[in-house]
């Protein structure tokens, strides 16, 4: 079965490469149509035996891709009638163009694979890539109709093609390409191509016999292939093409060239999705671009077409259950039995055959695009598909392919303006900074819990979301309650635009009269160097930024408590900050009063449990240290806050440092004097111990207010 399947395979890929040559080297350089077939027979023969080599083990059978060829015809139209002097110099011409653009090919693919960026042929939009396809589809009949007919492509005039001698050659290889497809489609069976074009072939000699027609006779009515009039034994002719090519006529073309070596990753990518469900195993995209980039290099130095993966062939060694390596092996022996054979066997071959194939290639793609896809794919997708489908009808392949880039790109910003990429979170219980306040500064933070309006942005910020931005903003301002602030969160935001500069301009004019602050937080490097070149960021005080959204909440909270708490509030004494913080009034009297100087340390993490601390004056930091040495700040403390207590209650050691970030005062309660009071003063003890037990409660009830406000 190995032998079957494989000569099945090399056998079509045989006519595929005697097909696409016919396309590619056809019309003005027809009489070097047989240097053209020996080159291709001889990528087939490179390509089957490299996917072989480095993919068989995973049931991938590689060969020559309609794709490129589709291309490529643009290129060899073009090129070989720019090139200077001689046909010869057009042939020249369009070797090395081949050459450039399989190379190119098998660079991009190799590099793509290597560096693992297989994901950057993603961001082509689906429907762009399926357009691509499908025109690609279009130029392969237009190339088939012109093989049949035996005239250049692209410089045949419509009229011609309907002439009578001209659809008496045309027509047959268009019926048998729909003959091919409605098998393929209809009869599920991995052998239906080769078995319909052996039948084809049987029936074709049948046909000939019974009406009494000699081989001549049939060679002259047109009906046999018949272009080979030289020898296919492969020559070097890249090298001559590379040192002889006219390359002003290659470099002309560069703009097929170029949408060759886009195109080719991007329908690999469809194929190995499709090659997938058949052999029932998930491929890596990047291992496939560079086996890929390998056999394209080796194949464009030896002048074939762009090559990867066959979903087909895969599929029938994997419907077969047969060793894909070794039937690619078997495979790579068809084309190269046909290269050392020569021109008579292939000159046999009936010209409604080779053309016949080109069509089913092309109304594959078509039919898949077209037909298959309209329901799977999105309406406003579709219709793109569509629209590059009939301009590359009308216009041509390259007009095609740049309508088709700027819809992708007008379909990416509709689809993408209607995401909501602004998520506008509350805060108080749910986002507030790291700072441990004491209970009635809480309390008066989740009162003004409306006072603070954060709008979280995520992706690119574009026109779209810039002006929902503002939009989010003017409605809240213009509200019977305005905020005092508004943060906006950037920490997630890939990029900016210019539209950034001026809604934030606009929200600046929206929120000065109001007294509302601005606090942009998270703004990486180039999005903060951008905001401050436009003059987005501290004009009128109004645009300020924060490192993160953290320290943007502190400097809101810390502005909200002075707009609350009255100047005779502040700089209390110890013994008022303790009673206002809900502790014992006996407490007072048991508390040890400590100067810390800045950057002094309370507590230093891993030391055992002892005494409890609160805050009197200044600023604590609690920090600590992750095992590879780096110092985490965890939260800020300020003015009566309790620290300590999760020790002195677990008797585990402690897990953070505590560090004064500025000149401070705190109240000591030692481990001895809480034991002496449960003995000495048991009602002073018990206050204490429901003070911290208060203060913990407290503490646990916000971060699970906060734990489960996130889970919704």
């Amino acid at each position: 079965m190995v032998v079957v399947a494989g000569v099945a395979i090399g056998a079509v890929e045989t006519l595929l490469a005697v097909a696409f040559a016919s396309v590619v080297f056809g019309g003005a350089i027809a009489y070097r149509l047989a240097e053209g077939v020996g080159l291709y027979l001889g990528a087939a023969v490179v390509t089957l035996a490299i996917f072989a080599w480095r993919a068989g083990n995973r049931g991938i059978v590689g060969g020559l891709q309609a794709i490129g060829v589709a291309l490529l015809s643009i290129v060899a139209a073009t090129t070989g009638v720019r090139a200077r002097g001689s046909p010869h110099d057009g042939f020249l011409a369009v070797v090395a163009a081949t050459v450039v653009v399989t190379v190119l090919s098998g660079i991009v693919l190799l590099l793509l694979g290597m560096r693992r960026r297989g994901d950057l042929i993603r961001q082509i939009p689906l429907p762009v890539v399926g357009g691509a396809i499908a025109g690609a589809g279009w130029l392969l009949i237009q190339g088939a109709i012109h093989t049949a007919i035996d005239e250049p492509l692209f410089y045949t005039h419509l009229s011609e093609l309907f002439d009578g001698t001209a659809m008496r050659s045309w027509v047959p290889a268009v019926a048998f390409g729909a003959v091919l497809l409605v098998a393929a489609r209809l009869v599920r069976n991995p052998f239906v191509v080769p078995a319909t074009i052996a039948i084809a072939l049987a029936g074709f000699a049948l046909v000939a016999v019974a009406m009494g027609a000699s081989l001549d006779d049939v060679r002259r009515g047109g009906w046999l292939f018949g272009g080979l009039d030289g020898e296919l034994g492969w020559q070097p002719w890249t090298a001559t093409a590379l040192a002889d090519a006219d390359w002003l006529a290659v470099v002309r073309s560069w703009g097929a060239i170029l949408a060759a070596v886009i195109v080719t990753p991007a329908a690999m990518l469809v194929t190995l999705a499709s090659a997938e469900p058949a052999l029932d195993r998930d491929l890596d995209t990047d291992v496939e671009f560079r086996d890929a980039g390998l056999a394209n290099l080796v194949a464009g130095a030896a002048g074939g077409i762009p090559s990867f993966h066959s979903a087909g062939s895969s599929a029938l060694t994997a419907r077969l259950g047969v060793d894909a390596r070794r039937v690619g092996l078997v495979a790579a022996v068809v084309p190269l039995v046909a290269l050392l054979a020569g021109a008579p066997i292939l000159d046999l071959l009936p010209t409604m055959i080779v053309a016949g194939l080109l069509v089913f290639v092309g109304l594959t793609f078509i039919v898949e695009w077209v037909w298959d896809r309209q329901r799977s794919m999105p309406r406003n997708e579709y219709v793109v598909v569509l629209v590059i489908l009939g301009v590359v009808v009308a216009r041509g392949y390259l007009p095609g392919l740049v309508v088709g880039l700027v819809l992708g790109v007008v379909l990416f910003a509709v689809n993408y303006a209607r995401l909501d990429l602004l998520h506008e979170v509350p805060f108080g219980d749910v986002y507030r900074s790291n700072v441990d306040r004491p209970s009635d500064e809480r309390e008066r933070l989740r009162a003004l819990a409306d006072r603070v309006q954060i709008i979280r942005i995520t992706g690119h910020m574009f026109f779209g979301s810039t002006n929902r931005l503002l939009e989010r903003i003017r409605a809240r301002a213009d509200g019977p309650a305005p905020p005092r602030f508004v943060v906006v969160d950037l920490e997630r935001v890939t990029g900016v635009d210019a539209s950034v500069i001026a809604a934030l301009t606009k929200a600046e004019r929206v929120a000065a009269p109001k007294g509302i602050g601005i606090v942009v937080t998270g703004a990486s490097d180039a999005v903060r160097r951008r905001l401050e070149r436009g003059g987005a960021v501290g004009r009128n005080g109004v645009v300020s930024l924060a490192p993160d959204l953290e320290s943007g909440l502190r400097r809101c909270e810390d502005a909200l408590l002075e707009d609350e708490l009255l100047e005779d509030e502040r700089g209390v004494a110890s013994a008022s900050v303790a009673s206002r913080d809900g502790a014992p009034p006996g407490l007072v009297p048991h508390l040890d009063r400590m100067f810390l100087a800045e950057g002094d340390v309370l507590l230093r993490q891993g030391e055992p449990p002892g005494d409890i601390f609160v805050l009197s004056e200044g600023r604590l930091a609690v920090e600590t240290s992750t095992p590879e040495g780096k110092r985490v700040r965890v939260r800020s403390l300020r003015p009566g806050v309790v620290v300590g207590e999760i020790a002195l209650y677990t008797g585990a050691w402690r897990t953070a440092d505590v560090v004064a970030e500025t000149d401070s005062v705190v109240l000591r309660c030692s481990s001895d004097r809480i034991t002496r009071l449960e003995a000495d003063d048991p009602e002073v003890a018990a206050e204490l111990h429901r003070w911290l037990a208060a203060t913990l409660a407290g503490r646990l009830s916000d971060s699970m207010r906060a734990f489960d406000a996130l889970l919704d």
